[in-house]
């Protein structure tokens, strides 16, 4: 569930600018809008705009960011092109990027377990978690309330088991994307840093003592989900596709060479996978089969209740449903990028996005709850209506405990 902003400029902006950014970005004269996984990773190959989501923006000449201060017309007359030619708001933000090549990651320094301190709790029931960490934090997974699984950058994994937070050891530093557990002793993590085209992909394992390189000098892997530890996916750049039976881990053919960023799925015969530039995925036990849909902004969220009835949600609020027999698209009264989506039925969805942005669907209406957080949000999940958590930039982590 994936896409990235450098930091500095994520702490400098307002909520305001941010999502006035966020919907411009909709309708400016940049079409062919894609995801990709980080913004430094966009300025590597777009010739165009990176936008703050990590979208890639090319079309007419003036759309195209020069040197960090030059005027990025696409955006009107007072927004500027910053480091990772990322267009801001208003020249008074430049300063803050330089020219450096600094990464949007968090700290690397080692720090000690903490305990389940939350602080601003309800009214809308988040809670802001203490984590030993202020690393980027990207992906969360909850397998139960007791044994919950977050990774990020620089190799960062966390875990929870329903009373303290503490760092797992992955003796790696690569930026992690996603994280999947099949059981307490069988837990997958992946991600890649570096030029997206190289193979600089990873896919690191916990067998219940300790974190091992599974897979290295692969392209870059973005997401990974699985219904056992004899079933497991793992998808990214250009498309590509791979499974683990248990015993043997073989690539499948996608037939798309667009980026993926995420799966959902209920069982072994049924299951979605969505990425850049609308793309949806269909698995039906046998292939996967790209679905035609009337969403062209780039999905960044998947979510299946049942083999009937699945949501997939991204860029300028997009949001879709499978019926059991099509996709159609879904308003739900949201205008900004969904960065992460779950629920435990279509009455109680949950997304979350930047600046903090925590919205409830409530099967009628969503609604914006109070997060107590204005840092960039990038995943959401949980295990029933009174146990979810959400994560973010800067070591964010939220709690629900309503």
């Amino acid at each position: 569930m994936r896409l990235f902003a450098p930091a500095w400029l994520l702490k400098s902006m307002t909520r305001i600018t941010l999502i006035s950014v966020l919907l411009f970005a909709g309708f400016a004269g940049c079409q062919n809008t894609a995801v990709i996984v980080r913004s430094a990773d966009c300025a590597k190959t777009c010739t165009g705009c990176c936008d703050l989501n990590g979208a890639c923006l090319s079309g007419t000449e003036h759309d195209a960011c020069g040197a960090p201060g030059d005027m990025c017309v696409s955006y009107g007359v007072n927004e500027v092109c910053a480091e990772h030619r990322a267009c801001i708001a208003g020249p008074t933000l430049v300063t803050d990027a330089g020219t450096s090549n600094a990464s949007d990651a968090g700290t690397t320094n080692p720090m000690p377990d903490a305990g389940t301190t939350s602080t601003n709790c309800p009214p809308d029931g988040w809670c802001v978690e203490t984590v030993p960490t202020t690393a980027h934090l990207r992906s969360v997974w909850a397998r139960t309330a007791n044994d919950v699984w977050v990774a990020g950058d620089q190799g960062t994994v966390l875990h929870f088991d329903g009373t303290t937070w503490s760092r797992s050891s992955t003796n790696a530093s690569d930026d992690l994307f996603g994280i999947w557990a099949a059981s307490a002793n069988d837990v997958w993590a992946v991600g890649g840093t570096g030029f997206p085209t190289d193979p600089i992909g990873v896919i690191l394992h916990f067998d219940g003592t300790s974190w091992s390189a599974f897979r290295r000098n692969i392209p870059r892997v973005d997401a990974v989900w699985g219904t056992s530890s004899s079933d497991v996916w793992f998808a990214g750049g250009g498309g590509t596709l791979s499974h683990f039976d248990g015993s043997q881990f073989v690539a499948v053919p996608s037939g798309t060479t667009k980026d993926i960023v995420d799966f959902a799925g209920t069982s072994s015969s049924r299951a979605w996978a969505v990425g850049s530039s609308g793309l949806i995925l269909s698995w039906d036990g046998t292939r996967w089969t790209e679905v035609p849909t009337n969403v062209f902004n780039g999905l960044t969220s998947a979510l299946a209740f049942n083999d009937s009835l699945a949501w997939v949600a991204g860029g300028n609020g997009a949001f879709a449903n499978w019926n059991g027999s099509q996709w159609n698209t879904l308003n739900v009264g949201q205008d900004v990028t969904v960065m992460g989506l779950w629920g435990t039925a279509p009455d109680a969805v949950w997304s979350v996005g930047p600046s903090g942005e925590v919205r409830f669907f409530n099967g009628t209406q969503q609604q914006l709850k109070v997060s107590n957080t204005t840092q960039f949000l990038r995943d959401v999940h949980g295990v029933d209506r009174t146990h979810a958590w959400a994560v973010g930039f800067s070591g964010t982590v939220l709690r629900y405990a309503p």
